[in-house]
């Protein structure tokens, strides 16, 4: 029982430190390709006119994309945004759960407007694009994106942009524009939405725990009660008990050709008898050694010594 008691302690503990210590292993290599975790890092593709960031965001384990448009003009180039060069006290960077972008474009009409198009499922249907223009006297601005939603949880975020205008970082109407900014959602939400997740997390990883341990324990106790019943078959056979002890041997023909058989007594049986005879014969002796025989005779001499006694037993009673 000792032995089987370890085995189940051994057994849960080597569940439990599957679980916890093998389970983060894939995220964990995950953030260390793809870089800090705090500064997602992008990877940019181009199809065409269409840019592709592809990034590890906050609060996921697994990469979104985020597509790059212009309307209105020629989409040159998208690059990432360290968070640092645009920090400022007004704005909140954990509010930010992928990186800031710099849209570059050209062929625009001096002066005109160009429309910006960020898409993904990342989005949410609040998800704002917020702009940053370290010229203007509050470089951060809550753009007036349109928010369309689209099949299969996508959203389109529409940003219009002025050549030389506010979210134009060049300042300057010169066909270009450099715009600078990224999708913002409220950290309340995002925390909240952390939170909840982790509290049904807890439970969820606490009844795999808890199954496994069940499963764990009724393998050991199957495989402990199988190895005991093994153990008590091999011992029965080893040592048999009197109940399937054989009284007599084979018959064994006493005089060979005379037709005359006996049954043998076995050997266990003929212990038996031989034991049983002994302790008779040691009570027998016992009882002797305390005087004369049962029901023998008594002799001259013993009659004359108990008359003797009974004198000497009188004459002080006597007295």
């Amino acid at each position: 029982m000792q032995k089987s008691a370890v085995l189940k302690i051994v057994a849960r503990i080597l569940v439990f430190m599957g679980i916890f210590l093998l389970a983060p292993f894939t995220a964990f290599s995950e953030i260390m390709i793809s870089g800090d975790i705090e500064k997602p890092i992008p990877e940019f593709t181009r199809e065409g006119e269409v840019i592709i960031a592809k990034l590890i965001p906050r609060a996921k384990s697994t990469s979104v994309t985020i597509q790059f448009k212009v309307d209105g003009g020629k989409l040159d180039e998208v690059k990432g945004v360290d968070f640092l060069a645009c920090d400022r006290p007004e704005v909140d960077i954990k509010n930010f759960k992928s990186a800031l972008f710099e849209v570059n474009a050209s062929g625009i009409t001096p002066g005109g407007e160009a429309k910006v198009i960020v898409i993904s499922d990342f989005f949410i249907s609040s998800t704002q694009y917020y702009v940053f223009n370290e010229s203007q006297e509050k470089p951060w601005m809550i753009s007036e994106a349109r928010n369309i939603s689209h099949p299969d949880r996508v959203q389109e975020l529409i940003v219009l942009v002025k050549d030389g205008g506010p979210y134009d970082s060049d300042g300057t109407e010169n066909g270009k524009i450099r715009f600078i900014g990224g999708p913002r959602d409220s950290f309340w939400g995002y925390a909240l939405g952390t939170l909840f997740i982790r509290f049904f997390g807890i439970f969820l990883v606490l009844t795999v725990l808890m199954i496994g341990m069940i499963l764990s324990g009724r393998f050991f106790d199957w495989y402990v009660s199988r190895k005991s019943d093994s153990t008590k078959e091999s011992s029965q056979k080893d040592i048999p008990t009197g109940e399937y002890l054989p009284v007599f041997d084979e018959p064994v023909d006493l005089l060979p050709g005379s037709g005359t058989e006996e049954k043998v007594v076995s050997g266990a049986v003929a212990a038996a008898i031989a034991l049983a005879l002994h302790l008779h014969q040691s009570s027998s002796n016992a009882q002797l050694c305390g005087g004369s025989r049962p029901g023998s005779p008594s002799s001259a001499w013993t009659q004359t010594g108990r008359a003797r006694m009974m004198n000497d037993r009188l004459m002080i009673y006597n007295r």
